[in-house]
């Protein structure tokens, strides 16, 4: 996912795999014997939202249109401050999350991991940082961003992630390995636009629950978003998020294809 940061608005192979947790993963329970994914339901999806403009100001109205959504699709929302949580708690961004909270959404915090290169102290430090602001009731888990196919690091972080009991979103942003589904609950198996889309083939997903398989695309006119859905319907894909806007403003607007 694209790393933004609004500064006049203050915006903000190696791995290894024990058979028990595999075998768990594939028939759709939570990563490592917790139940913490989404159950799967016949029509509905699960909405993963990532809306990184500043809350009040500019994009308020962004923040007032999410506010006021009423959906009967799980609803994950990606808060970024600051290419993460930020030196210190921002009262705008507090006001915000416990307004989400209270209409039942799950609140995400972005951490950036540089695609692996990153010190595992930082991240997991940005991990505490976004409990320590914005308190531990109000923050369901993180989205783990820049992901690669290092399954040693991002276990440490899944590991972290689960002694605070939260959730984990991992963004690699196309297909990775089904063993990492032990150590996520969601995965972005795709983000890109959507002319990447529709040449864009699944790895094999069948047999995880398909709220746990996340699909992004963006640059879609309204006449695709059917299209999207039914591909990744087909390819068990059940988490969503079809935005009409591009660009590197893209996560600042909020799609207008929830509902």
């Amino acid at each position: 996912m694209h790393v933004i940061i609004e500064k006049i608005e203050r915006m903000p192979k190696r791995f290894t795999l024990f058979l028990s947790i595999f075998l768990a993963t594939l028939f759709g329970c939570g990563p490592s014997g917790n139940n913490f994914s989404v159950q799967p339901s016949k029509d509905n999806y699960a909405y993963i939202i990532p809306l990184y403009s500043y809350p009040v100001g500019t994009y308020e109205q962004e923040w007032q249109r999410l506010y006021n959504l009423t959906t009967v699709n799980d609803v994950f929302v990606i808060v970024n401050v600051s290419n993460g949580p930020g030196g210190n708690t921002d009262s705008n961004f507090l006001n915000a999350i416990t307004t989400l909270k209270s209409r039942g959404f799950k609140v995400i915090g972005y951490v950036l991991t540089h695609y692996g290169s990153r010190s595992l102290e930082d991240v997991k430090n940005d991990m505490d940082k976004w409990l320590n602001f914005y308190g531990s009731e109000r923050i369901d888990g993180f989205f783990i961003d820049e992901v690669i196919e290092n399954y040693d690091y991002y276990r440490e972080v899944f590991e972290h992630a689960r002694s605070g009991n939260k959730l984990v979103i991992l963004n690699p942003g196309t297909n990775i390995h089904v063993s990492f589904f032990a150590i996520a609950d969601k995965i972005v198996v795709f983000e890109d636009s959507l002319t990447e889309f529709e040449n864009f083939h699944y790895a094999n997903y069948t047999g995880l629950d398909p709220k746990r398989v996340c699909t992004i695309v963006y640059e879609t006119p309204q006449d695709k978003v059917s299209y999207v859905e039914n591909k990744a319907k087909q390819n068990n894909s059940r988490c969503l998020y079809i935005h009409d806007r591009g660009g590197w403003r893209l996560y600042f607007y909020l799609s207008p294809y929830l509902r």
